[in-house]
């Protein structure tokens, strides 16, 4: 069912739209969020009061305006998933960055991931554990062949080997999203290379002792949400996906479900 939740009308200062009710239906559950950021480039300014001082002066590293204006988007729209899924207003949301950079709400027993890329943004919120999500636009794909030895383990070079353009280059997206979800719900980035792990979709794997003690296993799963974006989480293996596109309509959030796990 889509969910629409009114809010105060546009322009108003301060008021980012409400969040949708995006508590999930059942404990084992993991919510994940996507949002095409231009359409939200009417909220801008309302999206800024949002930020805390670390995520601003993050904001002003970037050098082009459009990064700017981009990242103060997905982190808004960050606060905004996280009050949907705890109830709250979207200024209460305790998000903070732990030593390595990564988001994180301290006293809270609730793990949360954000991936964005070139116009579009991707949240994972689970109270079961470590959580990892990542996003790429589909068009990516054909520069990934440049830097395939430093994505592929010896087993997965050799699997791809025998696949012809463009598959070739789609299968190695595919890939380089599977191992960002993971490395980002172990805490560690690029820590760990890329060619030390096999990340087959669907693929059960322990995280490293760099994580939270006591974290189960992940799956790795592929999230089928149209041919323009590449995507893929790392959560509990029990964990059941749920998801949605945010949009802004008229000065309503609209969350339209529209996620399918491969």
């Amino acid at each position: 069912m889509t969910l629409i939740v009114p809010v105060r009308p546009l322009g108003v200062p301060g008021a980012m739209p409400a969040a949708p009710d995006l508590r999930p239906s059942r404990a084992r559950s993991c919510v994940v969020a996507f949002a095409e950021l231009e359409a939200w480039q009417s909220w801008l300014d309302e999206a800024w009061t949002l930020l805390d001082p670390a995520e601003r002066s993050r904001v002003l590293h970037r050098r082009l305006p459009a990064d700017r204006e981009a990242l103060t988007i997905a982190y808004a729209l960050h606060r905004m998933v996280l009050a949907g899924v705890l109830g709250i207003p979207a200024a209460e949301v305790p998000l903070s960055r732990d030593e390595r950079g990564c988001p994180c709400l301290p006293g809270m027993a609730l793990h949360t991931s954000l991936s964005h890329a070139e116009g579009v943004a991707a949240f994972a919120v689970c109270a079961m554990g470590p959580v990892g999500i990542d996003i790429e636009p589909s068009l990516r794909a054909s520069e990934l062949p440049q830097v395939s030895t430093s994505v592929c383990h010896a087993s997965e070079a050799r699997q791809l080997a025998g696949l012809r353009e463009p598959l070739y280059s789609r299968e190695l997206l595919a890939l380089w999203v599977r191992k960002e979800a993971l490395l980002k719900a172990e805490g560690i980035g690029l820590e760990r290379e890329m060619t030390s792990f096999v990340a087959a979709d669907g693929a059960v794997l322990p995280l490293t002792a760099s994580t939270a003690d006591n974290a189960g296993p992940v799956r790795l799963s592929m999230l089928e949400i149209g041919a323009r974006w590449s995507a893929a989480v790392a959560a509990p293996v029990d964990a059941v996906i749920e998801g949605v596109w945010l949009r802004p309509v008229g000065g309503r959030v609209v969350a339209e479900p529209a996620l399918y796990v491969s």
